[in-house]
């Protein structure tokens, strides 16, 4: 029962980083590896076309979701295991 925290944290890990490669994969986000290649270089990228500064995209919600999630199985596992040590 110990290492049920640490197992769970792994477990989460790995769902979220196979789900963000299949959903790179299917949106097409490697296949123009010449042109990844230069971007940081460029001083600033165009916005694409229909989208407002002001408002922020789905992806970056998605994003801090998955942090919070990550962060939350962190402070749950550390906090397991902190327990179980002191009991």
């Amino acid at each position: 029962m110990f290492y049920l925290g640490w197992i769970v944290l792994t477990l989460t890990g790995i769902s979220v980083s196979i789900a963000a490669f299949l959903w790179a994969i299917r949106t097409g986000q490697f296949l123009d590896q010449g042109r990844a290649r230069y971007l940081p270089l460029r001083d600033e990228l165009p916005l694409p076309k229909g989208a407002s500064p002001s408002r922020l995209p789905v992806e970056v919600y998605v994003l801090l979701f998955a942090f919070g999630l990550g962060l939350l199985a962190l402070i749950w596992t550390v906090a397991l295991t902190l327990l179980r040590m002191r009991g």
